[in-house]
């Protein structure tokens, strides 16, 4: 067994929706979820949005499940102080304790309404070992309101299944592969991620514009999900786009210097380095956009729309583009006003992809007004944001 605890650093309480029940007896929502951007989803988003939280009854061994609670109706001390916490036990299929974790921060603060939801900062992040036996697990939640001297009960069951083989999820059509991949985040399935990869490869590797963002999809799948890694190394076809995809993941393989020569090995370098931008600090290709938005999509994390919209300072550019005289041929430009001249193509398409984004999905909308309104932007960012978000036709 593989148990963590893992205490967030947000020190905002964030609420999002509304009781009206007398008195105060507290009352919680057990959540359980395969889902790690989950707190993301609750702090950056408006208090008047409800959260998106893909729950799950199923998990495979070694994949990492996180367990939280959400309370409301507490009790407040004279200053509008809280002292609430939960604890969570296991329990396995033959109904001996698996787990027990006692005494984990819930909320802990002045609050504005007891009868709001909040969700604890602290998880219990647990992962099956493949040695545990396989069937359903009971959870059981305890939230203790210490002011008040009250307990909430509260449980559910998760089914621990062995991981088929990947082919057992194999793509059908591209129709199949859009609708596992597009709103991925609403309902993550990573137990079909390498079916959904070597399809990827096999239909989109001879168009760059198309695979790299797909590629970087994938890379922010399995990195989250390491339960994954075994089926890379057992599988035998498809070589290339294993190797690609470990290399990318940063995977030791011992057969990987061997098989690729010096001048592929270069260029697999670069396509690393490209999939990261936000590791490189700055936005230097257009396609690091899409990589941007397609680990969005992966993840429906806050982070790479952050990056986004970080990025809408590059409205300093515009201009830039007419300012080179491309006739001298590139080789005769400064490499500065070439780089500027990309940073307006950059602008360009970042206003409007995160102009469609925002209209396609709510979830995006709902983490730029949050970082307009609670981000430390630019100026610049903050005017250029205002602009995208008073143009969009979300009605």
């Amino acid at each position: 067994m593989q148990i963590k605890q893992r205490v967030f650093k947000w020190t905002l309480p964030f609420l999002f929706m509304a009781m009206s029940l007398p008195g105060y007896a507290i009352d919680g929502i057990l959540i359980q979820t395969i889902d790690y951007t989950v707190r993301q989803k609750w702090v950056c988003t408006n208090s008047s949005a409800v959260a998106i939280i893909p729950t799950t009854d199923t998990v495979f061994p070694e994949q990492t499940l996180y367990i939280a609670a959400i309370a409301c109706d507490y009790q407040m001390d004279k200053k509008g102080y809280t002292d609430i916490v939960y604890s969570v036990r296991i329990l396995s299929p033959d109904n001996s304790i698996y787990t027990v974790v006692d005494s984990l921060p819930l909320i802990n603060g002045k609050v504005k309404d007891p009868h709001l939801f909040q969700m604890s900062r602290g998880f219990v992040n647990l992962s099956f070992e493949k040695s545990d036996p396989l069937g359903t697990y009971q959870i059981e939640v305890l939230i203790i309101d210490k002011i008040a001297n009250k307990t909430k009960r509260l449980e559910s069951q998760v089914v621990l299944k062995g991981l088929p083989p990947y082919d057992h999820y194999l793509v059908t059509d591209n129709n199949n592969f859009e609708q596992r991949t597009y709103h991925y985040y609403l309902n993550p399935h990573p137990e079909r991620a390498t079916a959904d990869y070597l399809y990827a490869y096999q239909k989109y590797s001879d168009n760059e514009t198309a695979f790299i963002p797909l590629l970087g999809f994938m890379v922010e799948v399995f990195q989250h999900n390491r339960f994954l890694y075994p089926q890379l190394y057992e599988n035998q076809e498809d070589t290339f786009a294993i190797n690609l995809l470990m290399y990318c993941l940063g995977i030791e393989n011992p057969t990987f210097d061997q098989s690729m020569e010096e001048e592929v090995t270069f260029v697999m370098d670069a396509l690393k380095a490209t999939l990261f931008p936000e590791l490189g600090g700055s936005i230097t290709d257009p396609v690091q956009l899409d990589i941007l938005w397609a680990k969005f999509m992966a993840s429906g994390g806050y982070e790479p729309v952050k990056i986004l919209i970080q990025t809408l300072d590059y409205a300093k550019y515009k201009g830039s583009f007419k300012k080179v005289k491309w006739a001298d041929g590139l080789e005769n430009i400064p490499e500065k006003k070439v780089q500027n001249a990309i940073n307006e193509m950059i602008y360009n398409a970042l206003t409007w992809s995160m102009r469609s984004n925002c209209e396609q999905h709510p979830l995006v909308l709902q983490y730029c007004q949050w970082a307009l309104k609670n981000e430390k932007l630019s100026g610049l960012q903050r005017k250029e944001l205002k602009k995208i978000l008073s143009s969009l036709d979300t009605k």
